[in-house]
């Protein structure tokens, strides 16, 4: 995507060359923060009617404490900066508590506590260029767009080194560009802390289109190095102020010989009754495709019979029929057929949501993309036909923002067929 990498720099040549000497130090705006996050999961799983392992053992949980500090602000009216530095620690929940971690292990053992800069950006508002409708944003930073996106989910988020840049110049339409180096997610565990490696080792292009003439409308190209090059759409339709209509379409066509393309999409019916936001999604993914249709940032590498390495399922997706579970590692991977029916409402204990997925994979895929030497059988394997129950309940408790969350997943094929897992997740975070 030359384009997108030739107008990035130009953009920053631009904006560096014409305001340099305008910094008013003077002018300096500062505004700190500190996030902490602990985080505790447990799990109890039974196979066949026979109990494997109880909630609250310590072989079955796993826990550990988060902290961000950071100071965002402005040099003046032309230039801003962010800041922000990340810690996880176990607080020794090891010996007594739990047996994991719920992140990577960044440049060092898993227990070890982990310091990294997790933002570290400046940015430009285009003051005294043509550019005036354009903000750059250069440096280490979060974020969010369909297919390579900062997870949230889990301990810690993961973040990126790259040049973004924003136009509004077109009424109802933003541009953006931008051009990701580096970053740290990882499958699962989200991040790898201090562990910064270059993005699909070649860096990758993206830009958008988003426009909202009536309808709410989003296109998005891609373009990861020598990997391959990805197209999503999504459209929100407002039906008569009754109800809202969610569209979404991706294409990831990879680069390699004999990998065809894939290609899926999701419809989103939502809406309020009686004081219950209610919503019900469907998802299907073509049969031919090699990769999911989920966060590039978050891939998991598999090998082949042979030793070959291939990235199939990325952790989280943005597809509509996702579950906290059955995510970019079942609704969005190929030959997948996925249902989503959900109902959150406000209680005098806080907000309480309860949702429920239904996805089926076809197990015969496996054996067929290990025949042709694409991937390995073990990809569709786990998460194959799975039924998953979430409840989530937010509330505070002393001033503590309280996530807690049950979940159930029941498998009927694939290598964990007939296991039943449920999970308890208790997050506490505080913002000051």
């Amino acid at each position: 995507m030359k384009f997108a990498k030739l107008s990035l720099a130009a953009l920053a040549v631009v904006g560096f060359s014409s305001s340099a000497m305008a910094l008013d130090m003077s002018s300096v705006t500062a505004k700190p923060y500190v996030n902490t996050k602990l985080y505790y999961e447990t799990v109890k799983t039974k196979n066949d009617g026979t109990a494997d392992s109880n909630f609250f053992k310590q072989g079955n949980s796993s826990g550990q404490a988060f902290a961000q500090a950071g100071v965002t602000g402005n040099f003046n009216s032309c230039w801003g900066y962010g800041v922000e530095g990340s810690i996880a620690d176990t607080l020794g929940l090891e010996n007594d508590v739990v047996s994991n971690t719920r992140m990577g292990a960044g440049q060092g053992s898993i227990l070890d506590t982990q310091y990294w800069m997790s933002q570290a950006y400046v940015t430009f508002k285009g003051c005294g260029t043509p550019l005036k409708n354009t903000t750059l944003k250069i440096g280490r930073q979060y974020l969010d767009t369909p297919l390579a996106f900062t997870e949230t989910w889990n301990l810690a988020p993961n973040s990126f080194d790259a040049i973004v840049a924003v136009n509004n110049d077109i009424q109802n339409v933003t541009l953006v560009g931008a051009s990701v180096g580096k970053g740290n997610g990882t499958f699962g565990r989200v991040t790898n802390g201090s562990k910064f490696t270059t993005y699909a080792q070649k860096g990758a292009y993206a830009a958008g289109i988003l426009t909202n003439f009536g309808v709410p409308v989003n296109l998005w190209y891609y373009n990861v190095r020598q990997v391959a090059k990805a197209w999503w759409a999504d459209a929100n339709i407002n039906l008569m102020n009754v109800a809202k209509l969610g569209l979404q379409y991706g294409d990831i066509n990879p680069n390699a010989d004999g990998a065809k393309d894939t290609k899926g999409g999701a419809i989103k019916l939502s809406g309020n009754v009686a004081g219950f936001d209610l919503s019900a999604a469907y998802s299907k993914m073509d049969e031919d495709g090699v990769v999911a249709l989920a966060n590039t940032a978050t891939l998991k590498a598999y090998k082949d019979d042979n030793g070959d390495a291939y990235a199939y399922g990325g952790k989280k997706t943005k597809l509509a029929t996702s579950g906290i579970y059955t995510d970019g590692t079942g609704v969005a991977i190929p030959d997948s057929e996925a249902y989503r029916i959900a109902a959150s409402t406000k209680t005098p204990i806080g907000k309480f949501t309860l949702a429920y997925v239904d996805c089926e994979n076809d197990s015969a895929k496996a054996a067929a993309l290990k025949a042709n030497a694409l991937v390995s059988v073990k990809q569709l394997a786990s998460d194959t036909n799975v039924k998953e129950v979430d409840a989530i309940l937010g509330t505070k408790v002393l001033g503590i923002n309280t996530k807690l969350i049950y979940i159930n997943r029941n498998f009927t094929e694939g290598s964990q067929k007939d296991h039943d897992k449920q999970h308890v997740r208790i997050v506490l975070s505080k913002k000051f």
